[in-house]
């Protein structure tokens, strides 16, 4: 068994894997302000509201940034391809 069947569990024989980048049919999309990757709004790992505007997040390590310095991220200065935490 390779690392990542340790990470995603072993696939049975004729299990289809589900594409991860594919956003489900009628789901709600953002973007995570921190490293710009899309998140399901119902699947979101964490959340924060600021200024009323709620925002998600795909990592918990992106709503820390983002709550240490909300407006840094909400102005551009964010991470480009979620390289801060290997998106």
């Amino acid at each position: 068994m390779g690392w990542l069947d340790n990470v995603f569990g072993k696939k049975e024989a004729g299990e289809k894997a589900m594409p991860a980048a594919n956003p489900v049919a009628g789901s709600k999309q953002s973007k995570d302000p921190v490293c710009g990757m899309m998140v399901d709004e119902d699947k979101a790992v964490a959340t924060s509201t600021y200024h009323g505007q709620v925002y998600y997040f795909c990592a918990v390590g992106c709503k820390k940034a983002f709550d240490a310095e909300p407006a840094k991220y909400l102005r551009g200065g964010g991470h480009i391809g979620g390289a801060a935490h290997g998106h």
